[in-house]
């Protein structure tokens, strides 16, 4: 019978390789493309390259573009779907679409039933002609693609494309030709690329001949600025940039018709000499800013009138009603009394009188648009002489209310139970209520899911979690009623906020308390500061004693304490409030995955600040009055825990380019807290380590404390709490492949590891758990690895695996763990039985970079 299945399952392989494969007749001086490469080039990316190649003319893809791989996958779709296409089939749902098309309205009948099927039947009516004419299905098409060929004149005309590429980015003396090689397993052909650089020609000296003397000085008064130096290539796309900014300069500083027509360029030597400008490759470079046609200068203009309409005026189905208000000389109209124009002047950075400016312009429809109240923001101008021209601003309204929702179903299992839940959150987001141009947000969620035990001590059991927020965002920074002027263009917001969520775990009840506030704005375009006076939470705990899970609970907890591991104040009545501030910088461009950039966050907060100003900083004898804690579950707990702490965390990264498709990326972070209350911090304020986005070789949160074993319960880890980090990783990321989304590799160097403040006096963390500055060198964990990544630009899925090198936890000397590696699941423990293998591949998924 297994012989009869095995001839089945080689008979379905042999018909479906013969159904994607597809015979091509080539014509003469025709070639099955297979591979292609670059060779000699040694200042310009092979990538770089790649890209002048034209789609038509480049390799099939193959799965992470692996050179030693010739499957092909997309081109047997492609061929699969042109060996089972029906012509006639097609054909004949052609005609039936064409026959219901006719059978319709041939005018705009304002029926959107109609309108909507019209529009459906003309796209299959196009999508099936274009089956009929590529005698290939949609499908197949979209997701496949033909098997690439070139000609002879093609490879020609690319070796002459990028030759002409290499002489306008500097290399003027470039040449470029091709092989064409035969694969001996295969009937297609290499193509390699023969570069020959050259030496490229530097430029001695940039001059400026502009005509237009004010424009002159304009452009000398901002000669710091301008992007091509002495010693540079002479490089076209420097060029380019330059007079852009040239253009953008003029733009902003009146001259509202300045193009970049106007500006051209030539290079020349002192004796305009060609064969002494070939035999040094050195020359000047002259831009030359020429004048309108029959023209003595260029026109500057000023803004004569400026009008925000707070609608979108070309909407014609709109019956408004408009009223109008003029503010520091700009004309407000809006719906209904709808808006603050106040509050709108303060983000419009143009006034009437002055001369035209883009960036201005364009700075204004970005601060409106930041308000999270308009649509879209956009502007038009309108010239009205040879000096003047008016300026309007339209930004239709978003709805004043809106709803959204989002139920869904979970699944939670953990060692062979499981559970089923569900959740409903909603949230109601109110604009301008009190037209202030502030955004409020009511969210409510009921949740009941499957809970694991932290501890390992009971199934997954059901847990009923209710909970809302309520939230008031207003677009400025005030302090006593009086607005900041200074940050009305920094992005400013100022938010208050308080929720209240209640819960019911198999161990009892749990009810949290929540208020704060926080200032937000942006110094530059780089820099964020975040400062948060006010963050309290208040947290009600009942255990509940009289059930056995919870018993077992709770037990667990107090046996972690006794071993020095503060689990416990997780789940412990507290009230927990602190005062903090981050400073952030990111110069990152999303547009530029692989561009050099940097990170830094610096944070620092004070915790239990106002504890220090009272006689008993044990307590706040007001919050013990208006929540006092239930006594019924038989709790034991009656006590509120209360915190003092100073934390700082800085966090730095840098990320490097490495060619155009490739990038380096370190992280340096470095965090430090000082829990001089009662020397535990709340449990979510303390710093972990391990996982994916840390030292990856670790399950999340398993690393440490310092050189003590990670503490247990029934038989699992659970998470080590530090009061000091210090952790680095670097990383290599290579772009391989493209299939909807970018495929990269990496690999990896993870170290890092946390310790407590304090010594813990336990024969386990003795000497080992606390921070010290003779021996904290020696228990750095180091882990290694590897990653896959598919990036698809909004959402990036992450699959790392990483390999533990150095284990803290072991005795000194016998630290290297790299030659314990193996990839079984479980291992002999020298007993008898076998246990979890500590040192196997540790697999991490996540959404976005580790850092």
């Amino acid at each position: 019978m297994k012989t009869f299945f095995n001839y089945i399952t080689l008979l379905a392989l042999s018909a479906l390789c013969f159904s994607c494969s597809h015979q091509i007749q080539l014509q003469e001086n025709e070639y099955l493309l297979a591979e292609q490469d670059f060779n000699g080039n040694q200042s310009v990316h092979s990538e770089d390259l790649a890209d002048l190649i034209p789609l038509d003319q480049r390799p099939n893809s193959k799965p992470l573009n692996l050179p030693f791989i010739q499957f092909t996958p997309r081109v047997w779709m492609y061929n699969f779907g042109l060996n089972t296409f029906d012509s006639t089939s097609q054909a004949q749902k052609l005609l039936e679409a064409q026959r219901a098309l006719n059978l319709l309205p041939s005018g705009y009948t304002g029926i959107t039933k109609t309108e909507r099927k019209k529009d459906k039947l003309k796209r299959k009516t196009l999508r099936l002609e274009e089956n009929l004419a590529q005698e290939n299905a949609w499908i197949w098409r979209n997701i496949g693609e033909p098997q690439a060929i070139l000609t002879g004149e093609e490879m020609a005309e690319t070796a002459s494309r990028i030759e002409r590429y290499l002489k306008d980015i500097g290399y003027r003396d470039a040449v470029v030709s091709y092989d064409l090689d035969s694969l001996l397993t295969t009937e297609k052909y290499k193509i390699t690329y023969n570069v020959n650089e050259g030496i490229g020609y530097r430029i001695d000296t940039v001059e400026y001949a502009i005509r237009d003397k004010s424009l002159d000085s304009l452009i000398k008064a901002h000669e710091d600025e301008r992007l091509i130096r002495s010693g540079d290539l002479f490089d076209i796309r420097k060029v380019r940039a330059e007079k852009a900014r040239i253009e953008l300069l003029a733009k902003d500083n009146g001259y509202y018709n300045f193009i970049s027509q106007y500006i051209q360029h030539e290079a020349f030597n002192a004796s305009y000499d060609a064969e002494e400008f070939q035999r040094t490759k050195r020359g000047n470079l002259r831009i030359i800013v020429t004048n309108p046609p029959n023209e003595e200068k260029h026109k500057s203009y000023v803004v004569k009138e400026i009008t925000f309409k707070g609608f979108d005026p070309y909407n014609t189905d709109l019956n408004i009603t408009t009223d109008t208000t003029d503010i520091n000389g700009v004309e407000y109209i809006t719906l209904n009394n709808s808006l603050d124009e106040k509050l709108i002047d303060y983000k419009v950075t143009t006034r009437p009188g002055e001369l035209y400016n883009l960036s201005s312009i364009s700075e204004t429809q970005r601060q409106i648009s930041l308000l999270n109240q308009f649509s879209f923001a956009s502007s038009q101008v309108f010239p009205l002489n040879d000096r003047e021209v008016n300026l309007e601003y339209f930004a239709p309204q978003l709805p004043k209310y809106s709803f959204s929702t989002g139920p869904g179903i979970n699944h939670v299992y953990n060692s062979g139970s499981s559970f089923l839940g569900f959740g409903i959150p909603v949230t109601l987001t109110a604009r301008n209520l009190t037209k202030k141009l502030e955004l409020f947000e009511a969210s409510g969620r009921i949740f009941r899911e499957g809970q694991p035990s932290p501890l390992g001590t009971t199934d997954v059991s059901g847990s009923w979690e209710l909970g809302g927020n309520l939230s008031v965002t207003y677009p400025n920074i005030s302090f006593f009623g009086k607005n900041i002027e200074k940050l009305r263009l920094k992005n400013p917001r100022t938010q208050f906020g308080a929720g209240i969520n209640y819960s019911e775990p198999f161990w009892g009840n749990r009810l949290n308390f929540q208020l704060n506030s926080t200032y937000r704005w942006q110094p530059s375009r780089y820099t964020t500061i975040i400062l948060a006076p006010l963050d309290a939470n208040l947290i009600n705990t009942n255990y509940n004693l009289n059930d056995e899970a919870g018993l077992s609970f709770y037990n667990e907890l107090l046996n972690q304490g006794s071993l020095g591991n503060n689990i416990k104040t997780t789940f412990d009545p507290q009230f927990v409030s602190s005062i903090n501030a981050s400073f952030l910088y990111n110069d990152q461009n999303l547009q530029e995955p692989y561009g050099s950039s940097k990170f830094l966050q610096v944070s620092l907060e004070s915790g239990g600040t106002l504890l220090n100003l009272f006689g008993n900083k044990n307590q706040i004898g007001f919050i013990e009055k208006a929540f006092p804690l239930r006594t019924d579950f038989n709790s034991p707990d009656t006590v509120r825990q209360y915190f003092r702490y100073i934390k700082l965390n800085v966090d730095y990264r840098k990320y490097v380019n490495l060619a155009p498709s490739s990038s380096l990326a370190y992280r340096i972070n470095v965090g430090v807290a000082n829990p001089y209350g009662n020397e535990s911090l709340p449990y979510v304020k303390n710093f972990f380590i391990g996982g994916s986005n840390s030292v990856r070789a670790w399950s999340p949160r398993s690393l440490g404390v310092g050189s003590a074993y990670p503490d247990t319960a029934s038989g699992n880890i659970i998470p080590q709490a530090g009061d000091i980090l210090l952790q680095g990783s670097v990383e290599v990321r290579k772009k391989v492949a493209r299939f909807f989304g970018d495929i990269q590799l990496a690999a990896f160097v993870d170290a890092g590891n946390i310790w407590k403040w304090y010594q813990i006096n336990t024969e386990t963390k003795l000497n080992k758990a606390n921070f010290d500055f003779n021996r904290f060198y020696k228990e750095f964990a180091v882990g290694t690895g590897f990653g896959v990544r598919y990036d698809l630009s909004y959402f990036q899925f992450r699959f790392d695996w990483g390999i533990k090198v150095v284990d803290p936890s072991r005795d000194e000397g016998d630290r290297f763990v790299l030659d314990d590696f193996n990839f079984k699941r479980q291992v002999p423990n020298g007993e008898g039985s076998l246990v979890n293998n500590p040192y196997r591949l540790n697999f991490n998924l996540g959404i976005g970079y580790p850092f």
